[in-house]
């Protein structure tokens, strides 16, 4: 796989950050009571922004890593002998 394959996959989670971000900020506008005020507009910025980024990390980190813990990584044992100096 070459480069071009991570240049799309980054633009598909992109494209599935955007379209979770609309939705949600869609969803949000419907369903708190009006008259909106500007800051229920910010509100729901805010609560889009933070699903859609949650969710967005949730799928890099259950895809793209494949280690079964992504966060840790094991170090490479390194020699202990006096003449690897």
């Amino acid at each position: 796989m070459g480069m071009g394959s991570n240049v799309g996959r980054a633009l598909m989670l992109a494209g599935v950050g955007v379209a979770l971000f609309g939705i949600a900020a869609t969803l949000l506008v419907l369903l708190l009571p009006g008259p909106h005020t500007p800051k229920d507009y910010f509100i729901i910025g805010c609560m889009a922004t933070l699903l859609s980024l949650v969710a967005v990390f949730l799928i890099v980190v259950t895809t793209w890593i494949k280690s079964p813990i992504p966060f840790f990584r094991k170090r490479k044992k390194q020699s202990t002998s006096i003449l690897d100096l």
